[in-house]
């Protein structure tokens, strides 16, 4: 096995990648050779290997890469170097190595858990160019504690876990005291923000189920029913209007016996009815959310599934109608574990596969295929928003989409709403997975993902233009919904980036990081991240003009805390990728503000955390102005100063102009731009991974560590 020579001076030289690929490939040909039978006279036979052992030599390749760039241990001698044994403890201790990467993130000493409030000491220039990784796909912080005393865990891609992450080591960083958690917002405990007045018991007495003075009278409920359909109908397959509004009409006929005839429509009914008045009502400041009564009145009536036997699909619906309300009322784990009970009760039921069967009615398998997909976009959104593995791969789904005649716009959006999840899904995967914590393969991963945006763009932008239509004033609300997923995807994909910035630039990393900016890949992907937040709160803006901005559903709300804490980042991070954020930060509190006019409780929240964020981050900003101001002594810097160190004047190279957003127009927030499928895939072929690997490719070590000529 190619090990790393030693220089005269008896310093060990850095091992490449390649003489780690070619170590394992010739490891791979020698046990193949020595233990494989192989008669070479009869071509016919063939070599079996066990997948186990194939596992195993790419686990082996994946740890030598990454273990590359590590210097072998002074105290080892030549003949330890080539000995089997040792190759063994190198592979073994692999863990050790991949958690060398985070060791800046883990100072007992400091009295920040995010790292070291002192600067850590100046190498030398090669050894200081740490590796880029996703510090968030690593579970070193990722349990926090609660407003109640409980352990609360924070998913790598949930948005309100990033949120928590910047704002705690940024507090950590610039007070030196923890973060006080009185006051801030924990997405998704019960009884923090709104209140339903219910724990959970089902004492259900027969005033429950007949007594009809909570229920809205005919005309109004057809109202609300209508109401949800506006809201909800393009989006989910909440309930079948045909069905439903049959039974509507019975129930109307025998309002006092029909609840006992169809109990479970009766739970659909109070669900659907919960969802209309909270779309109508939305001037509430109480803590129970409008619909609140007659939610709470449907989940003391819902039925044991375990034991009630009855249509699939229909139970199907109201499990989503459930999950549906409690994730617009900050209840996350509870819609979380409603979502995936509805889908392990659609997989029991055979509904993500093809369903091509003589014995199945071919009306019964359109109603399995669209409340299938339904189940589906609701599970992918929750677990990307609470940073959870999902509940199904897409390799074992064969379902087919549904029909929907005479609504072609409807089938289509449904397709992109799905491609869009899978990129979900492969985000967690790989950028916030294993392959995060590596330094090529992280890129890698990031290449893939920005790909496979850019063919769910092409598919967007031929089908729902963002653009309003020729004599038409505004958006539609099913293309304004489709791009905040796109940039949302992209900016999740690439956040990462802006999370370890800022971390360097507040001094938690290696400053060195910093030099990563004049890579004009990750300077193209950072920028990419600051201006898809840019473009979000340009389609917020335009729907709150139009009155369509969403106060109840949680999408509109998310968007708006995604794009407005990026830019925030983006602005103390370097004054290149965005010299000025106030105009944007402005704007997003504005809808904070209009959303919490109108009912929203946690949207008061999240602005407040934004504000405390930016207020924080200006006073680091005026510091470091001022400590720049400051004279200096000519020569090396010391650690002071590299903390201290300007830069947003680092020489970066110039961003592709088909990204520049920073125009006249732009701060009239204007729909005059949107990121084209060819200029994603562009950023994603721009990316060369050997150069953003570490140690640089322009860069050897000499015999005494330094950079040779």
């Amino acid at each position: 096995m190619s090990m790393p020579a030693t220089s005269p001076s008896g310093k060990v030289r850095k091992r490449s990648p390649k003489a780690s690929n070619a170590a394992v490939l010739n490891l791979a040909n020698n046990v193949t050779n020595e233990t494989l039978p192989v008669d070479s006279m009869k071509s016919r036979e063939k070599v079996v290997v066990s997948r186990r052992y194939i596992d195993n030599l790419q686990q082996r390749l994946s740890q030598l890469e990454h273990s590359a760039a590590q210097p072998i241990p002074s105290n080892v001698s030549p003949e330890q170097l080539r000995s089997p044994d040792m190759v063994d403890e190198s592979l073994t201790s692999s863990a050790g190595t991949n958690r060398s990467s985070e060791h800046t993130l883990k100072d007992s000493a400091s009295t920040s858990s995010y790292g070291p409030i002192e600067p850590p000491r100046i190498q030398n220039d090669a050894e200081a160019k740490a590796p880029l990784i996703n510090p968030l796909a690593f579970h070193t912080y990722d349990w926090v504690p609660g407003p109640k005393g409980q352990i609360v865990f924070m998913g790598t891609s949930s948005n309100w876990s990033f949120g928590r992450r910047v704002l705690t080591m940024t507090h950590e960083r610039l007070t030196g005291t923890p973060l006080p958690i009185q006051n801030l917002h924990f997405g998704g405990l019960d009884g923090k923000v709104y209140d339903l007045k219910w724990d959970g018991n089902r004492r259900v007495s027969s005033n429950d189920t007949l007594d009809p003075s909570i229920l809205p009278a005919q005309d109004f409920a057809l109202y609300l029913i209508n109401s949800v359909k506006f809201h909800c109908g393009w989006l989910f397959n909440l309930f079948e209007e045909d069905r439903f509004m049959e039974h509507f009409r019975l129930f109307h006929e025998r309002p006092t016996e029909y609840p006992r005839v169809a109990p479970l429509w009766y739970v659909h009914y109070l669900l659907i009815l919960a969802f209309g008045k909270a779309f109508v009502v939305q001037s509430t400041k109480s803590r129970r959310p409008p619909g609140g009564e007659l939610f709470v009145q449907a989940m003391k009536l819902m039925p044991d599934f375990t034991f009630f036997e009855v249509d699939p699909v229909e139970q199907m619906q109201v499990l989503c109608c459930a999950a549906l309300y409690l994730q617009c009322v900050d209840y996350l784990t509870q819609a979380y574990r409603l979502v995936c009970s509805a889908l392990r009760h659609s997989l029991e039921h055979g509904m993500h596969t093809e369903m091509q069967s003589h014995s199945l009615d071919d009306n019964y398998v359109q109603r399995c295929r669209t409340i299938w997909w339904t189940v589906y976009i609701l599970e992918r959104q929750m677990v990307s928003q609470m940073g959870l593995p999902i509940g199904i791969s897409d390799e074992t789904i064969s379902t087919r989409f549904p029909t929907f005649p005479g609504q072609p716009e409807k089938l289509e959006a449904l397709k992109i709403q799905v491609s869009f999840c899978r990129v979900l899904a492969k985000i967690d995967q790989t950028v916030y997975g294993l392959e995060g914590k590596l330094d090529s393969r992280y890129l890698g991963a990031t290449q893939a993902v920005l790909r496979s945006i850019a063919t769910v763009t092409e598919q967007l932008s031929r089908s729902f233009e963002i653009h309003a239509n020729e004599g038409m004033a505004g958006v539609s609300r099913s293309s304004a919904h489709l791009h905040l997923l796109q940039h949302q995807c992209i900016i999740l994909t690439t956040r990462p980036l802006l999370y370890t910035f800022l971390l360097s630039r507040l001094g938690h990393l290696e400053v060195a990081l910093m030099h990563w900016l004049q890579s004009e890949s990750v300077k193209g992907l950072v920028q990419m991240c600051t201006e898809s937040a840019q473009q979000i709160l340009r389609i917020l803006a335009s729907l709150s003009d139009q009155g369509l901005l969403e106060t109840f559903l949680r999408f509109d709300l998310d968007a708006t805390f995604t794009a407005t804490i990026v830019l925030l980042m983006a602005a103390a991070i370097d004054s290149s990728l965005l010299q000025d954020h106030t105009p944007w930060s402005q704007r997003a509190y504005a809808i904070f503000d209009e959303m919490s006019r109108r009912g929203n409780l946690v949207s008061e929240m999240l602005a407040s955390e934004l504000k405390q964020l930016e207020g924080l981050l200006s006073k680091f900003l005026v510091k470091d102005h001022e400590s720049r101001l400051a004279p200096s002594t000519h020569g090396r810097s010391t650690p002071r100063q590299a903390d201290d160190m300007d830069t947003s004047t680092v020489n970066v190279a110039d961003y592709s102009d088909s990204f520049n957003l920073e125009t006249a127009d732009d701060l009239g927030l204007g729909l005059n731009y949107e990121l084209s499928a060819e200029q994603l895939m562009n950023v994603a072929d721009s990316l060369d991974i050997d150069s953003l690997t570490w140690p640089w490719p322009d860069e050897t070590l000499t015999g005494n560590g330094s950079p040779g000529a």
